[in-house]
């Protein structure tokens, strides 16, 4: 009888460290889940608002600043939301412990479900805010390609996930081929553009969205002066090396995500984006090479340190032209973010070629 009692603690004792032991397992797994998320940000459903510019300024180069910043503010919750989603990508590629690494992708995954599943970003009230938005939509959308193939079991999330991206994205092609003004189709505003659809394109195998993409990365490098700038953003009187920097971060991530896919240069003159790469740098170190263009003395701050998250592009850069120069200038900046191209570009592509053979089918 003695035994049978002792026994029975015995068995009682161990279920109790068996529950306990599920119970703080479950926290433990719970715990670990929030330090590596972040709670889903209220997804922005429509935006309005006027130039950051003064209306007078032809050049848009003369700044209206309570605009600016009402801009700004109307932009920030979308531009956070991108930052923290980069963040979990950039945090994702360091994580060693296999665990940790998709609890930060599917982190990635949830979150833009929150706002796919809400249609965010669904009400565009003015050209600016058109303007606007696909550089956005790129920014999540290259954040969600760099978990997507991670994360097993999607299903009816990746199905929302992407008809939002592809609403937005042909929201986006609609824009720029019928409403957009002649400088807005074909400056940055147009590369964003097309980084954005392109991954878009991508990520769905929408081929049409791909050629779209391919045929406006063409016409951004055509449209170069043989010295590698770019006479739409050299109008910009003091910020036109600010905006020679904005427009090469997604054109030369664009054509390298494009290449990587497997869609080839698509009649991008790689040559002639080395010519623009090797000028955007030499501006940088020394920005009197844009003044002698217009005129204007620039407000980018001289020297590659200054600079970081507006050279992030050299990284695609180098992995997709082998340009060994410019490798050896990367060796002192590194490493190098921008949250709209996914993050930490260094950790994506140093020590990668990106070949542009044609492989992929679609």
């Amino acid at each position: 009888m003695k035994h049978n009692v002792e026994g029975r603690f015995a068995l009682a004792a161990a279920t109790a460290l068996v529950f306990a032991g599920t119970a703080l397992g479950s926290a433990t797994t719970a715990g670990a889940a929030e330090q590596t998320c972040f709670p889903a940000p209220k997804p922005v459903m429509s935006l309005g608002f006027g130039s950051r510019y003064e209306a007078a300024s032809k050049s848009r180069s003369d700044l209206d600043e309570d605009s600016d910043a009402k801009v700004t503010k109307a932009l920030k919750p979308i531009d956070e939301f991108i930052q923290d989603l980069a963040k979990q990508v950039t945090k994702a590629g360091t994580e060693k412990d296999i665990a940790t690494r998709r609890l930060y992708q599917r982190c990635v995954i949830d979150n833009v479900y929150v706002w796919a599943k809400a249609d965010a970003l669904n009400d565009m009230k003015t050209p600016n805010a058109k303007l606007s938005v696909p550089s956005r939509i790129g920014g999540i959308a290259i954040a969600y390609a760099e978990a997507r193939n991670q994360v097993p079991g999607l299903g009816d999330k990746q199905r929302t996930i992407e008809s939002w991206l592809l609403k937005r994205a042909r929201e986006t092609v609609e824009f720029f081929d019928n409403e957009a003004t002649k400088g807005a189709s074909r400056n940055n505003l147009r590369a964003w553009a097309s980084l954005g659809v392109g991954e878009v394109g991508i990520l769905t195998e929408d081929r049409a969205l791909v050629d779209w993409a391919i045929m406006s990365n063409k016409t951004m490098i055509d449209g170069a002066s043989p010295d590698g700038s770019l006479p739409l953003e050299m109008n910009r009187m003091r910020y036109a090396l600010h905006y020679q920097l904005h427009a090469m971060t997604p054109l030369v991530a664009s054509v390298a995500r494009l290449c990587n896919a497997g869609y080839g240069k698509g009649g991008a003159d790689i040559g002639k984006l080395g010519t623009m790469a090797r000028f955007s740098i030499e501006a940088v170190k020394d920005p009197k090479l844009v003044q002698k263009i217009n005129g204007k003395s620039q407000t980018v701050k001289p020297g590659l340190k200054a600079n970081l998250s507006s050279l992030a592009w050299l990284e695609p850069y180098v992995a997709l032209s082998n340009d060994t120069k410019m490798e050896r200038e990367l060796g002192s900046i590194r490493p190098l973010n921008n949250s709209k191209l996914g993050g930490n570009q260094t950790a994506l592509y140093q020590g990668r070629r990106i070949s542009c053979t044609i492989t992929a089918q679609n």
